[in-house]
């Protein structure tokens, strides 16, 4: 009896061992840390040294590409991918899980990636993009 008691209190433990690690598991799931991408949570901007590096690429005429996630007010992700090539901006905005947004796939092509200071205010804007457009990267704020 106290080996079956013993047993049982045993496989609890380890039920509540498992249950603990999976708990970790599903958070780190819901929010991984990225680091392979630009971060942009309202104005609080992570990894901003992958937009450093991709300018100084860009201005090399290198081929490259960066990856972002720009969160809306409500905290909804909106995915981009900007890829740079030949002399050109290939930019995919993805806001389907916007749920104020057009739930759609938008695909620009940019011939120019300016940088504007006003005050702290730094603006990353595409401009000469097809049909006219002027498109805001990202907006930083310095420290």
């Amino acid at each position: 009896m106290k080996k079956l008691l013993a047993t049982g209190l045993l496989l609890f433990l380890a039920g509540c061992q498992n249950n603990e690690q999976a708990g970790t598991i599903e958070q780190q799931e819901k929010d991984p840390v990225q680091t392979d991408r630009v971060i942009d949570h309202n104005g609080q901007v992570e990894n901003l040294e992958l937009l450093h590096q991709f300018l100084k690429d860009t201005d090399e005429n290198k081929q490259t590409s960066l990856e972002m996630t720009r969160y809306t007010i409500e905290g909804a992700p909106i995915y981009w991918k900007v890829e740079f090539e030949e002399g050109q901006y290939n930019i995919v905005v993805d806001n389907r899980e916007d749920n104020f947004g057009s739930k759609n796939i938008e695909n620009y092509k940019c011939d120019k990636l300016s940088k504007d200071v006003t005050g702290s205010l730094t603006d990353y804007n595409f401009e000469s993009c097809e049909g006219g457009y002027e498109i805001n990267l990202l907006s930083v704020i310095s420290e």
